[in-house]
């Protein structure tokens, strides 16, 4: 067993958990032939983890269609990754779609994945010539082995429930096929996996779905920019009224015809409020703590507008301006 390095490189390694789903067989079963066959030789993160590489899932899916085949696992262990294509080659669990002569820029090659989802796709794929099922797969466990070797746009899978551990296989199935996004429908889920489905740049629908919506939700998807973090704004300044101060212009300013001061005023106090909300909030990741400083910046930043705004409508109205400072 190897261990991780720091400098390994940026291909994506899963735990053993989402190796196992991919594959198709239970974590108890890859324990075993870990153990008792050494099919695959996971590395080890620092803090004691096994993450398999993408060619070690390929490897179990092709020893696990074969096994079902009836190949005993003692024969198949230590065979070259090409014998175990080979061997599978004969299987046909994934019915492709003709090779069309010339791909047209605005076809979108879908691999589908999910009986029922598959089952809608075959049926009525001839009424959305736009849309090229290069795949459909009926099987979730198989569709890793099942996918081999099959190049699409768009990922479309079906999942009865979404849990927060579907995200990673998503991703995971989306990759070996060169998908850059996927559509996802489930029955049942968490709003965790939805929102971490959407943030990676998914599209997220409840099931069913069909063609149509899968051509929609897809184009969406890869026509949608990547995100780009907002540049970071410089802090605000510090306060220019203290509330005691502005409780009491907002007092002065009930006398007056004009609402506006004490308008301004409520806004400034409640942009202070959110400024100091932004600054305590609860951070559970570095990256959930900048965007709170973010969003404190942004906070002072339209104070200090409001702050001067305060000072003009003031004069505008010949209010007194508060002398107590911040």
């Amino acid at each position: 067993m190897k261990t991780a390095s720091s400098n390994q490189g940026s291909a994506p390694t899963y735990r053993s958990g989402t190796a196992a789903r991919l594959a198709g067989i239970p974590v108890a079963t890859l324990r075993i032939w870990e153990r008792r066959y050494r099919v695959v030789g996971p590395t080890v993160s620092p803090h004691g983890h096994r993450r398999y590489a993408a060619q070690d899932v390929s490897r179990l899916a092709l020893i696990k269609a074969l096994v079902d085949l009836g190949h005993p696992i003692g024969t198949l262990a230590h065979l070259p990754l090409t014998t175990l294509r080979e061997m599978r080659a004969g299987l046909g669990t994934v019915s492709v779609t003709a090779p069309r002569p010339e791909r047209q820029s605005s076809m979108l090659r879908v691999a589908i994945v999910g009986e029922a989802l598959a089952a809608r796709a075959e049926s009525a794929a001839a009424r959305f010539p736009r849309l090229q099922v290069v795949a459909a797969c009926a099987d979730r466990e198989q569709a890793a082995a099942a996918l081999h070797g099959v190049t699409a746009d768009l990922l479309a899978i079906e999942l009865p429930a979404l849990r927060e551990d579907a995200v990673e296989f998503v991703d995971a199935l989306a990759a070996a096929v060169g998908a850059r996004r996927a559509v996802v429908s489930y029955r049942f889920g968490t709003e965790a996996a939805v929102r971490d489905l959407r943030r990676r740049g998914h599209a997220v629908a409840h099931a069913p779905i069909d063609l149509a919506e899968i051509e929609s939700l897809g184009a969406a998807a890869l026509g949608a920019p990547e995100a780009v973090a907002a540049p970071p704004l410089a802090a605000p300044p510090a306060p220019r009224f203290d509330e005691r101060a502005l409780a009491r212009l907002a007092q002065t300013s009930t006398t007056v015809r004009c609402e506006c001061p004490r308008h301004v005023v409520d806004l400034l106090l409640s942009l202070r409020a959110f400024e100091r909300y932004s600054a305590e909030c609860e951070n559970r990741s570095p990256a959930d703590a900048e965007l709170h400083r973010q969003l404190g910046r942004v906070a002072g930043s339209a104070r200090a507008l409001f702050e001067e705004a305060l000072v003009r409508v003031a004069q505008a109205e010949g209010i007194a301006l508060p002398s107590a400072d911040a």
